[in-house]
């Protein structure tokens, strides 16, 4: 059993019942993991969507930085936020906040989808679908291999309890 030995007071049983309990660890953490990508593989699709319609319909006018922020980010460090202002081709005016370098009063390009303000950005639509894409791949990631290990840890538990059957048959 990988090269460990259990104590004698320790029977087959409590080995089968500690396997068990990691079994059902390592069962319950790939889930939230599936998830997780599951969320990052919706996000990354809808994301890349986005994207698409900005590139085929989107406009860009020129947006004012109207405001600066510092957030802290969740490893810790902290991140710069801008919140820019931009006007459509009819007139109406709106604001939005993005992560980036610039300072209040500085004038930046936005891109935005006509009737859709919530897709303005100042990225790039390459420099999206690249981070989308990405957040889609690991999401699939997650997905596909999540269920892999479990299946794989599984069928070596399996296994390793029937080895101890026998063992035990064979012992007793």
């Amino acid at each position: 059993m990988n090269g460990r030995r259990w104590p004698r007071r320790f029977g087959a049983g409590a080995r089968v019942a500690g396997k068990a309990a990691v079994g059902v660890a390592v069962t319950t953490l790939a889930v939230l993991f599936t998830v997780l990508g599951y969320g990052f593989v919706r996000g990354g699709l809808d994301g890349l969507d986005d994207a698409s319609a900005v590139a085929a319909r989107g406009r860009s006018v020129d947006g004012v930085v109207l405001a600066t922020d510092k957030v802290v980010e969740p490893q810790g460090g902290r991140a710069k936020r801008i919140e820019i202002r931009f006007t459509t081709a009819d007139g109406t005016s709106y604001r939005f906040w993005e992560g980036g370098d610039a300072d209040v009063g500085d004038t930046v390009r936005v891109h935005y989808e006509p009737g859709r303000p919530e897709t303005a950005s100042t990225h790039s639509v390459t420099s999206d679908r690249v981070g989308y894409g990405m957040l889609t791949l690991v999401g699939l990631a997650l997905v596909i291999l999540m269920p892999l290990l479990v299946f794989m840890l599984g069928r070596e538990g399996l296994r390793a309890m029937r080895r101890a059957v026998r063992e035990r048959s064979s012992t007793g």
